[in-house]
């Protein structure tokens, strides 16, 4: 299938697009031939850092639990790599201003921002699909700079793994409680990094 280049001049990041909805099915692999991903695998947690105080995105309640649009999706990123989306995943509390570095660090190893980076921050990191929107602007996980295995498995996991409507269920169980029906669902969502 081709691939379509969509440049975001707030984000100066290239983001693919897959026609249809999903990487070209004749060119699978297997998770542990990526050795960023197999790293992953023989640590048995995976690292995904999200901000603390972006309500109703990622927070932490009352209990002390993490919720969110943005977690939703990193248990579920947790389940893809590791089959237990609680056991193996460590969510790690990141801000506007040390994203980067925690991925420079190796501290973590996904970034769901729930911001939008600038463009200095953009050139330290790469993208992967987008997976909801932000106003005018897209959001979509970030890996360390030159981490193009994690990229390419991201964009497989939103691309083709899960199921076609899993961002709508997400904004159905996490962010319908707060905005009702006050918000068209169309506003945030984005299903397999494709951008109508």
């Amino acid at each position: 299938m081709g691939k379509y280049f969509l440049i975001l001049s707030l984000l100066t990041v290239e983001l693919p697009l897959f026609a249809k909805g999903g990487q070209d099915p004749s060119a699978p692999f297997n998770d542990h031939d990526l050795v960023a991903v197999h790293r992953i695998h023989l640590r048995e947690v995976v690292r995904i850092g999200v901000p603390r105080d972006n309500a109703p995105f990622s927070f932490v309640d009352a209990k002390g639990k993490w919720q969110g649009y943005d977690v939703y999706f990193a248990r579920r990123i947790a389940k893809e790599i590791l089959d237990d989306k609680e056991k193996y995943l460590r969510l790690v509390a990141v801000s506007r201003e040390n994203w980067v570095e925690y991925l420079e660090n190796d501290q973590v190893d996904i970034v769901l921002p729930g911001f939008i980076p600038s463009p200095e921050q953009n050139a330290l990191a790469d993208f992967a699909l987008p997976y909801r929107k932000a106003g005018e602007a897209l959001i979509a996980p970030a890996v360390r700079k030159g981490n193009a295995e994690l990229q390419r498995w991201l964009n497989d996991v939103i691309s083709r793994r899960i199921e076609g409507d899993f961002f709508h269920k997400d904004y159905e169980a996490t962010l319908r409680p707060v905005y009702g029906n006050a918000v068209d669902p169309e506003r945030v969502v984005i299903e397999r990094g494709i951008i109508e």
